[in-house]
């Protein structure tokens, strides 16, 4: 681990007064070819004695883009804050330079990282700080709630997962790839701006061998929509069925209480696939507690929420009946 400086651009408004509260570390949870992918710790300053619940956090982008620490919503440095918890976010491999399995298992390397390495890794750099491995709280927006999702739903972990934070996430991934057939229209104005040709042209100037597992926000939105239009996102053919949680769920082992929102004007998502997924849910897994809550405004709209803004009442409520768990 080595002492990480989080660049305030990367947040928005809420999350920078935020910051100085906390200190970063980041280290490599996998090498592939020599190349790193990493983690990155984001931990109160000030922290009670005894062992830390974990929040554990991927990030969105539309499997093309993001950053493990950008982007980080108030609301989770404000729970952090509040329960003494350690954040930490992983980086995955990201379209098109990879394939979406590609970052799926990486997502597996990071769980199988965080049972067998992380604790002596942390111990080595920060030796007061005990991590409690058995109070999770697993965490994901968009593209990165296809990743928490699957955590729990592929079994990628033996640890104790309290509770899943799914904001407006990808749970049909097969519905997600085939909406330029369903959004003709749409589809017809985009081809204009996100011809298939960028991803070529961009797949044409990349060093051979080199892999993305970072990429600005809002730096690669064309490519996700040229590879949407040309129906290249995601390749579920087959034995690829699993990597769409609408599929892995059918087979889930033990799966976690599940706090799941989205918004009914979301461009990007839509709430009719939100709807389809925990209708699955609540048919195959009745016993799995599940709060929906549906907001209105665009995708991703929580970007600026505190745990003060109103509409989060409830959901953080559901959150913190489970998470942190409470042993006394």
């Amino acid at each position: 681990m080595e002492p990480y400086s989080i660049d305030p651009e990367t947040q928005f408004e809420n999350s920078q007064k935020l910051l100085a509260q906390f200190d970063a570390y980041r280290t490599a949870y996998k090498y592939i070819d020599a190349q790193a992918i990493h983690a990155v710790f984001i931990i109160p300053k000030q922290l009670p004695s005894g062992p830390r619940p974990l929040l554990v956090r991927f990030h969105g982008g539309g499997f093309c883009e993001g950053e493990a620490e950008a982007s980080i919503r108030p609301f989770f440095l404000e729970l952090a804050l509040k329960h003494g918890a350690v954040i930490l976010a992983p980086d995955y491999r990201l379209r098109p330079e990879h394939e979406i399995v590609d970052g799926v298992e990486d997502t597996r390397s990071f769980w199988k990282w965080v049972e067998q390495e992380m604790p002596r890794v942390v111990y080595q750099s920060i030796p007061s700080l005990e991590l409690d491995l058995s109070n999770l709280l697993v965490c994901g927006e968009s593209s990165g709630g296809c990743h928490a999702a699957q955590t729990a739903l592929l079994d990628m972990t033996s640890l104790s997962i309290k509770a899943l934070f799914l904001q407006y996430p990808v749970v049909d991934l097969g519905g997600f790839c085939r909406m330029p057939e369903t959004r003709v229209e749409e589809a017809a104005k985009m081809l204009e701006v996100y011809p298939y040709s960028l991803v070529e042209e961009h797949m044409a100037a990349i060093e051979p061998g080199k892999i993305c597992s970072r990429a600005k926000f809002g730096t690669r939105g064309q490519l996700c929509g040229a590879l949407l239009m040309a129906r290249q996102l995601c390749d579920l053919s087959g034995d690829k069925a699993w990597i769409d949680p609408m599929i892995s769920l059918e087979t889930a082992g033990n799966i976690p209480p599940i706090l799941l929102y989205h918004s009914k004007g979301d461009q990007l998502i839509p709430w009719q696939h939100i709807e389809a997924w925990a209708a699955k849910l609540r048919k195959l897994r009745p016993e799995v507690p599940l709060h929906l809550a549906y907001q209105t405004g665009e995708h991703s709209f929580d970007n600026n929420y505190t745990m003060a803004t109103p509409w989060l009442e409830e959901p953080l409520q559901f959150v913190q009946k489970y998470w942190p768990a409470r042993y006394n």
